[in-house]
């Protein structure tokens, strides 16, 4: 029996300022679990041209097209750009999509070109938009419909689907695997031809990122990884993933490295910090930037972070959301427990006296009003103010940098429940919204809006995003 032909697409991120940023890992998990069964698969990463995103924002075009679009094809150790052309589809059995909210729109509109022009070709939607979307993905009129459907984790389902253990039909089939455990994974492939395109430093190095585990132990109301249980991949697995990056570090070029530990449960207690430091420190990176709370910062101070130091690391990401203790207490960051502002002025102050600079999230909210903005702003302003004891790699100041963005109920957060019952007063969304505007961070640090009716006028908060957002240092 003849194999099936796999390619992982990615999405372009039209949103973005910058497509090239962060690794969209899903494709290349699966593309590795795929491997290790003796089935080879290809990458497809689509992204927008320069043109037409600077047309596309001065509102010259109105509707995203394919035609904008590049495909950065990785294909058995080769990599081929071009502009988008439909053939290159025919190549293939299956196509997988790998699919956040704000890429639905182009995951539509190529699923409908496939459609169209290539019949007999398998069509699968993976990520967390059909997670949190699944109702509409289901119901997708019939030329814009999927042949599977993939809500949770990905590597069984697509082993069955390249296998041939389930095929098409008339409609859309959900197919739903929940791992319990994450232990005999093996890491995501790192084609260096893609990483190559990805141009993120962390403290004056070129980084690439890495996950330890899926789900969060938080429940913050605006997100939806709120509700899922962790998930730890092996310590084999996150070993031989730093591997391969450092590896692909070094057949860069590279002089320096550095790596980001993009989840949840980065730096979460003293003996986490301990062994993520002894991973790091062992492949030579120079430096490094992993995600904690405030809470654990000021409870664990020195005990916390002086592992990180020394082994290089001199950036962490900082939720701390909010200024105003009204808004805090609504968002429910510590299951329940009290969280406090102050304690969110401390954890900079701690992290700065260490030589540690913050990379510190903020999020304005559809129902506050002049004081909690205000408030809010005035951390911001404190946060970017506030001297970090520390240089980077080329010897420049380490300077705290804060990002602002405008709060997006997603479906599947607490949030979006609360408004559509309207528990939320004067807050209203639109719940036929365009996938397409529902985003945290794009071009020039604007948001989406998704809203009907919020507390203050539009402009009111976008100004103090804008405001808040120029406070950020050139370089971090």
């Amino acid at each position: 029996m003849r194999e099936n032909r796999v390619i992982f697409v990615k999405p372009p991120d039209r949103f973005l300022e910058d497509e090239f940023v962060y690794q969209q890992l899903g494709p290349h998990f699966l593309q590795s679990y795929l491997e290790v069964h003796g089935i080879r698969s290809d990458i497809l990463v689509l992204y927008e041209k320069p043109d037409s995103r600077l047309a596309r924002l001065s509102g010259e075009t109105n509707a995203p097209r394919l035609q904008d679009l590049r495909m950065l094809l990785l294909k058995g150790g080769v990599t081929v750009d071009i502009d988008f052309n439909i053939s290159v589809f025919g190549n293939y059995d299956i196509v997988g999509m790998s699919v956040m909210t704000p890429q639905a729109p182009d995951a539509y509109l190529l699923n409908a070109e496939l459609k169209s022009q290539l019949p007999n070709v398998t069509t699968v939607i993976g990520g967390s938009h059909p997670r949190y979307y699944q109702n509409q993905v289901e119901n997708l009129p019939s030329s814009l419909s999927f042949d599977f459907i993939v809500p949770q984790d990905g590597w069984e389902p697509i082993f069955q689907i390249a296998t041939g253990q389930v095929t098409k039909a008339d409609k859309s089939q959900v197919l739903v695997s929940n791992l319990s455990r994450l232990e005999m994974l093996p890491p995501p492939t790192r084609p260096v031809g893609l990483l190559e395109k990805y141009h993120f430093n962390i403290a004056g190095a070129p980084a690439f990122h890495t996950i330890t585990a899926l789900g969060c132990p938080f429940t913050c109301y605006f997100c939806e990884s709120g509700i899922e249980r962790v998930r730890l991949f092996s310590k084999d697995m996150v070993t031989a993933d730093l591997d391969s990056i450092i590896s692909a570090h070094k057949k860069l070029g590279h002089s320096k490295s550095a790596v980001m530990f993009f989840d949840d449960v980065g730096l979460m207690s003293p003996k986490q910090v301990e062994n993520l430091s002894s991973l790091v420190v062992a492949r030579g990176f120079d430096t490094w930037r992993a995600f904690t709370h405030a809470y654990l910062v000021v409870k664990h101070k020195e005990r916390l972070l002086n592992p990180f130091v020394k082994t290089g690391g001199r950036r962490i990401g900082l939720g701390i959301e909010t200024g105003s203790q009204r808004c805090l207490d609504m968002i429910n960051k510590r299951n329940g427990k009290s969280q406090s502002v102050a304690d969110h002025f401390e954890a900079v102050r701690v992290a700065n006296d260490l030589g540690v600079a913050v990379d510190a999230f903020t999020m304005i909210y559809p129902w506050e009003d002049e004081r909690d903005l205000r408030e809010t702003t005035k951390l911001v302003e404190f946060v970017a103010s506030n001297k970090v004891d520390g240089v980077d790699i080329d010897g420049r100041p380490l300077m705290n940098h804060v990002d602002s963005t405008v709060m997006s109920p997603f479906q599947g957060t607490k949030f979006y429940d609360l408004i559509r019952l309207g528990k939320i007063p004067n807050v209203a969304i639109d719940l036929d919204l365009d996938p397409g505007t529902t985003f945290y961070k794009g071009a020039k640090g604007g948001s989406g809006w998704p809203y009907l009716q919020t507390k203050l006028p539009r402009a009111v908060y976008e100004a103090a995003q804008r405001y808040r957002n120029s406070l950020r240092p050139k370089y971090r």
